[in-house]
């Protein structure tokens, strides 16, 4: 728990001392720093059909960001009547600290202040909290399922397999730490509480490209999220629309009809529905389940080139905690594509590719599995020690890598599988 801090130097220098006598400035922050050694092998070649271990991704050692390593400011300033007004800027603080993923896999960038959930709003007891600026969006509902991992390494959420479709650059992620959020969360009522979010991820203009799939299109986001708590039980929903998404030129070499080229001027569209219950027992023994079932399609004007497919991944979560010990596993799995690609059905024989001298269908060989144990011990109520593993077994055609702290799958490296082993500390303040 975040110990408060008042920093009246801080405050003196940003308010005037009338205001200063209302308002609060709090720091904070959490530092998870560990040592791994990660891999990704097992893979059959890459998608042009050669053969050979060179696509594999060979063991190296790492010393990296566990998960989200921080600095945070708060500040809070009381309104009255049961109102206040609020600011939180909160930023990487270890180089690769800023990893999770936006809509096409690149993390959020540490340049500048604020790369973290940041924002200001007004919180109101009989409304709820408002707030605008940078923030998570569907993906970290999952949290209260899967929590386990939190304390120790995000490379062992189940987010693994739940935020993409295990063909890297070729699809968008699902949801994520998004910029130009509007956000509503509502008052908890008996335990219901519910969240809305809008989003422009982007600053620059709609494409606009006349004649093309982009023509005034512009990328907004909206989610929906509902959750229910009482007692040890935990139940929530969060459906995502992502919208008109633009990325840049892939192509697959595909066995049967050649090449699909995913060309510029395709805008994507992102469908997520994702849910889970979890009960934790008063003997500290908590069991998760959570299922998510994702869409991704593009509006590509060339029929050959177009993209519909749907996966879904199931995932089961499980954490103990008895005095200073903290224990997680999980398991997930993610099935194979469903939908269509260039027209044809993803079992047809125009989507099958030649990897390493096989040939695999992506309707068959898209899927994956995912295990992560963890165990941490609490050194004091604020620091811990710990060490993780975590592993994804990919099909021929799947290239899944870890949530965060990644191994770089690509699609050159798609079926093999990435594992990492790790050690570390955490400390937060």
């Amino acid at each position: 728990m975040n110990r408060k801090v008042m920093v009246a130097a801080v405050a003196a220098a940003f308010a005037a001392p009338a205001a200063f006598a209302q308002s609060s400035v709090t720091v904070g922050g959490t530092i998870n720093i560990m040592y791994d050694t990660a891999k990704a092998t097992g893979s059959l070649g890459n998608t042009s059909g050669v053969a050979g271990a060179a696509f594999d991704i060979k063991s190296h050692d790492r010393v990296r960001d566990g998960a989200g390593s921080n600095i945070r400011f708060s500040v809070i300033e009381d309104l009255g009547g049961g109102n206040s007004a609020f600011v939180q800027v909160e930023q990487a603080v270890i180089g690769n600290a800023d990893t999770r993923a936006n809509m096409f896999g690149a993390g959020a960038g540490t340049t500048g202040w604020g790369n973290r959930n940041s924002a200001v709003g007004i919180r109101s007891k009989q409304f709820g909290r408002f707030l605008i600026g940078i923030w998570d969006v569907h993906y970290h509902e999952s949290y209260d399922i899967d929590p386990g991992w939190i304390i120790i390494n995000s490379s062992g959420s189940t987010l693994g397999l739940m935020q993409g479709f295990g063909m890297p650059t070729l699809t968008p992620a699902i949801g994520g730490r998004y910029s130009n959020v509007l956000r509503w969360d509502s008052p908890v009522w008996s335990g219901f509480s519910v969240t809305a979010n809008y989003a422009r991820p982007t600053d620059t203009a709609p494409a606009n490209a006349p004649g093309t799939a982009t023509d005034g299109k512009k990328n907004r986001v909206w989610n929906m999220a509902a959750r229910y708590q009482a007692g040890g039980l935990t139940v929530n929903y969060s459906y995502l629309s992502d919208r008109d998404a633009v990325t840049t030129n892939v192509t697959l070499s595909l066995g049967g009809s050649g090449s699909l080229v995913v060309p510029l001027a395709a805008a994507w569209k992102v469908n997520s529905n994702r849910m889970g219950a979890r009960y934790k027992f008063a003997m500290g023994l908590g069991i998760g389940i959570m299922f998510d079932s994702s869409r991704v399609s593009n509006n590509t004007a060339a029929p050959a080139s177009n993209v519909n497919i749907k996966r879904t991944v199931w995932a089961f979560p499980v954490t103990y905690e008895t005095g200073n010990h903290h224990m997680y596993a999980s398991y997930s799995r993610a099935r194979d594509w469903k939908g269509a690609i260039g027209g044809f059905d993803v079992g047809a024989p125009q989507n099958t590719i030649v990897v390493g001298g096989q040939t695999n269908n992506l309707g068959s060989s898209t899927g994956a599995k995912n295990i992560s144990v963890g165990y941490a011990y609490k050194l004091s109520q604020r620091t811990n020690a710990h060490v993780s593993y975590q592993k994804i077994t990919n099909d021929a055609l799947a290239g899944y890598d870890f949530f965060a702290n990644s191994v770089g799958m690509g699609v050159a490296n798609i079926g093999a599988d990435p594992r990492t082993l790790a050690v570390g500390l955490r400390h937060t303040f």
